[in-house]
């Protein structure tokens, strides 16, 4: 019985010994034989609500394979940028639903912080206020739920690699920035955060 265990675990070793992996921006790239085939795959480096295979590529060996799959994901991101929205009223270029959607589901946002995501998306165009944003979390302190959505702004943005201009007194929101831009719909109405659509969408798709 003991000799068989030591078969089945040397077995797997070769197997596992057989997979090359490597890492390019956000994704995990596992390359191999697969059916007689050179095949490499990129997946999600992190999240707890990660996806699974991002993309995959066959070629003549692992490197060629690798190689390739780099290429397809680096033509990818700059096709992605080059189609962003640029937002005037928060000075941000504002990534598509496809975007938002992996970053949503591969970056670590918290509970409170995917509570208020959830809440401002429901808002549709009317947005909130951050006094209601704030509730929706159950924070006591508006300031305190800037900074919470601010700290998921932040993390989006990093994984995204969406550029912040410096801050600006003209401009509310800092890293919030990148999901919703600041309105005031009349003199001495509230000022309200209006959620992008692309991250809308991506709330609805992904939460």
């Amino acid at each position: 019985m003991a000799k068989s265990k030591n078969k089945k675990a040397g077995l797997t070793a070769i197997h596992q010994s057989a997979i090359v992996e490597d890492e390019f921006g956000n994704y995990r790239i596992r390359a191999g034989r697969l059916s007689g085939n050179f095949v490499a795959r990129a997946f999600p480096k992190t999240g707890s609500r990660s996806q699974g295979l991002m993309a995959e590529v066959s070629a003549a060996s692992e490197g060629e394979a690798i190689a390739e799959l780099k290429r397809l994901l680096g033509d990818r991101d700059a096709r992605r940028l080059a189609a962003r929205r640029w937002e005037p009223r928060c000075h941000v270029s504002v990534p598509s639903k496809e975007e938002f959607t992996e970053a949503l589901k591969q970056t670590k946002i918290s509970e409170a912080q995917l509570s208020m995501l959830k809440s401002h998306s429901l808002a549709g165009e009317a947005g909130m206020t951050m006094t209601a944003l704030m509730k929706s979390a159950g924070y006591r302190s508006p300031s305190t739920a800037i900074k919470v959505i601010g700290r998921a702004g932040a993390l989006i943005a990093d994984f995204l690699h969406v550029e912040l201009p410096p801050a600006d007194a003209q401009v509310e929101g800092d890293a919030a920035r990148v999901l919703s831009f600041c309105e005031s719909r009349g003199e001495g109405s509230p000022q309200l955060w209006v959620m992008h659509d692309e991250l809308r969408q991506a709330v609805s798709a992904a939460l």
